[in-house]
């Protein structure tokens, strides 16, 4: 607990990256290169963005020539919003982006985003570092209100590169070498090497710490696999035809805007299935390791306030998988995911008792009546 506790506060105020140049955005000049689309003002700095009732979207661009060639690039701003109801797509509510596009002027898919936020909320601050693509040719930092409605307020928006600290490598080491000799010193009390399902609870736990240190740029390198064939495959939902022949419109739509809608709507939906993939990770992994361990406590007759240790010790994995994250390089711990892993550990805890008396009374009638032959 100790040595979680450390790790948390520790990474929370420690800043792995540092400045690589100058501001690219912060000063009045670069805001005076600004691209305005819609309902927006700026007052005393701030850019206010609104959007009427199923009125017309609000943008404000700014162009970052000198960003190209960067590595990383670190966008930070705080954001107030009011009454900004989402549209049709998640995306439509009020976001930062970063924007990447190539020399023949196409976007370059990937993370882009840098803050979503819908509702009423009051000011809060968002950053987020992300890498420069080696075929970007141009970048842009937009403020965006896609929602039905509402007004969204950015104040403090800047834009620098940055680098990874060397001290990041040394303080990394370090708690790596601690967080492995509280693995040595913790694995005598999880009596793993003694438990009768011991294989099957190692495997698993090895399938949690993996997902866990997994790289970022392996899960998007697959993610953009998986994206480019899930674009091949998908259809883009039936369009209702109009009831009346009056509501009929005159003519066809362009060809660009049908496949801009479709381009948006498999987008959409790949994101919908790699969220609900990753949760479902979550919650699967963490639901048969604790039912794993329940089952292997029941086998070894354990007492029955072994299982409230179980339940300690399960909250305390999912809190160190999430603290882990902090040691690598494009991954940050969330309470989202400890939410989900310890929903796992509650179903599959209710599975358990309510599979336990069958599991007694067969585990009974075979040692009272063997089988033949035993």
């Amino acid at each position: 607990m100790v040595l979680l506790l450390t790790t948390v506060l520790f990474w929370a105020f420690y800043d792995r990256y540092e400045a690589d140049g100058p501001v690219l955005l912060g000063s009045p000049a670069s805001f005076d290169k600004a691209v305005v689309h819609g309902e927006v003002s700026r007052i005393s700095g701030r850019y206010v963005l609104s959007v009427p009732e199923n009125g017309r979207a609000a943008r404000v661009d700014f162009p970052l020539t000198e960003a190209v060639g960067r590595n990383r690039v670190r966008v930070r701003a705080r954001i107030k919003v009011d009454g900004v109801l989402e549209g049709r797509y998640y995306w439509h509510c009020a976001r930062v982006l970063l924007l990447q596009y190539d020399a023949k002027n196409r976007w370059i898919p990937g993370h882009n985003g840098i803050a979503t936020v819908r509702g009423t909320k009051g000011w809060r601050w968002h950053e987020k570092e992300l890498e420069i693509h080696p075929q970007t040719a141009r970048i842009t930092v937009t403020l965006r209100q896609g929602g039905l409605a509402g007004t969204a307020e950015f104040d403090k928006i800047e834009a620098y590169p940055v680098r990874i600290r060397k001290s990041f490598v040394w303080w990394r080491s370090i708690f790596s070498l601690l967080w492995l000799s509280a693995a040595v010193l913790y694995f005598p009390r999880c009596r793993l090497h003694k438990r009768k399902l011991r294989v099957l609870i190692l495997l698993n736990a090895i399938a949690i710490l993996v997902g866990t240190l997994m790289p970022g740029d392996w899960l998007d390198g697959g993610a953009q696999r998986v994206r480019a064939e899930w674009r091949k495959i998908s259809r883009p939902p039936p369009v209702k035809k109009p009831s009346s022949v009056s509501a009929k419109p005159s003519g066809k739509p362009p060809v660009k805007v049908k496949e801009k809608e479709n381009e948006i709507w498999k987008i959409d939906m790949f994101n919908k299935l790699v969220g609900n993939t990753h949760r479902t990770g979550h919650f699967l992994l963490f639901a048969s390791l604790c039912f794993l361990i329940y089952l292997s406590a029941m086998l070894e007759r354990q007492p029955s306030r072994y299982f409230l240790k179980v339940g300690f010790d399960m909250f305390l994995f999912a809190s160190v998988t999430e603290a882990l994250q902090f040691l690598t390089l494009d991954r940050s711990a969330g309470m989202d995911s400890l939410f989900v892993d310890m929903l796992g550990v509650v179903v599959a805890l209710a599975l358990f008792l309510v599979a336990q008396p069958f599991m007694m009374r067969m585990r009974v009638r075979n040692i009272v009546c063997p089988a033949e032959g035993e």
